[in-house]
C-alpha cells in the first residue's frame, strides 16, 4: 500500500500496488492449477452391479476397470473490507478469494465440488483524529433519544 498524508500527518490516500496484487493472484492461481494437473488418473475395478446402479446387484457381477480422471479449475480474486474499530480507527483488510471447482470424471458419471477459501493478504489500522465530543447511542435506543428531544421543544 502507498500511503499519502497531508501536512498535519493525516492519511489522505491509500493506494494499492495493483501490479503486485495481480502478480500475487496470478502466482496463486498458477500454483493451484499446477497441483491440480499433478493429480493422476487412477484405475479402479468395480462390480458390474455398481455400474448398473442396482441395489440388489450392487456387489455382484464381473469386475469392470474404470478410469477416474480428476479435473480442476481455479479462480482467484481480491476482496477488501473496511470495519469500524473504535472511536477514531478503521480496520482495512485485503484478502484473496480462491474459488476452486473440482470434478471427478468416471465413465457413466461425474461429480463436481466447489470450494471457496479466503486468504488474508494485508490488514491495516487507519487512525483518524480523536473527536472533541463523542456520543454513542446504540441503534435500539435511537428512538428513545428522538422522543426525548421532541418532548423538550
Amino acid at each position: 500500500m502507498r500511503i499519502k498524508k497531508d501536512n498535519d500527518g493525516n492519511i489522505t490516500l491509500m493506494q494499492a500496488n495493483t501490479m503486485l496484487m495481480n502478480k500475487v493472484a496470478s502466482d496463486v492461481a498458477l500454483t493451484i492449477q499446477d497441483h491440480f494437473s499433478k493429480i493422476k488418473t487412477t484405475s479402479e475395478r468395480i462390480p458390474l452391479g455398481n455400474v448398473l446402479g442396482s441395489q440388489l446387484l450392487a456387489q455382484h457381477g464381473a469386475k469392470i476397470e474404470l478410469e477416474v480422471t480428476p479435473l480442476g479449475m481455479v479462480n482467484v480474486n481480491f476482496g477488501t473490507e473496511f470495519e469500524h474499530s473504535g472511536i477514531n480507527q478503521t480496520r482495512h483488510r485485503i484478502y484473496l478469494i480462491i474459488h476452486s471447482t473440482v470434478r471427478v470424471i468416471v465413465p457413466f458419471s461425474s461429480n463436481t465440488t466447489e470450494v471457496t477459501t479466503y486468504v488474508p493478504i494485508a490488514e491495516t489500522i487507519i487512525v483518524g483524529r480523536v473527536p472533541v465530543n463523542y456520543v454513542n447511542v446504540p441503534k435500539n435506543e435511537m428512538m428513545n433519544i428522538v422522543s426525548l428531544y421532541e418532548d423538550t421543544r
